[in-house]
């Protein structure tokens, strides 16, 4: 946590004094004028060039990375697998939501999955899609 502090910390630093010396140098004094002018808001090019090989980095190493990819494709897959068993029967959602399937059921769907957190939908999967759940 104190890592991502002081990053967050040195990135808001930099924008903040390299903006004002932006704004010092070329001196705006209407909106025309910062319409012309280069960018008055950014990041010193120290700044800008360490934030983008941090991103490069996070890209390749975090986002990227085939662990997180397999779980996104199970995040999809359960979320679609539980819409379409909701659509098809909506009599497996609470009560609100099986009245409001009455008059948008898509919507009512939509809205029930969107409320769930990440552990609930799993287990609301297992629930529908594993023979060994009877609860």
């Amino acid at each position: 946590h104190e890592t991502v502090r002081r990053m967050i910390n040195t990135l808001v630093v930099d924008i903040c004094s390299q903006s004002a010396k932006n704004i010092v140098q070329h001196q705006p004094q209407n909106i025309d004028d910062i319409r012309r002018l280069p960018q008055l808001i950014g990041f010193s090019s120290d700044i800008a060039a360490q934030n983008l090989k941090l991103k490069q980095f996070l890209r390749k190493n975090l986002y990227q990375h085939y662990k997180v990819n397999r779980m996104s494709a199970k995040a999809v897959r359960i979320v679609r697998e539980l819409f379409a068993a909701f659509f098809d029967n909506p009599s497996l959602m609470p009560d609100e939501f099986q009245a409001y399937a009455q008059t948008d059921k898509a919507r009512a769907v939509a809205e029930y999955i969107a409320g769930m957190t990440d552990r609930f939908a799993i287990r609301e999967h297992r629930k529908l899609f594993t023979v060994e759940e009877y609860l």
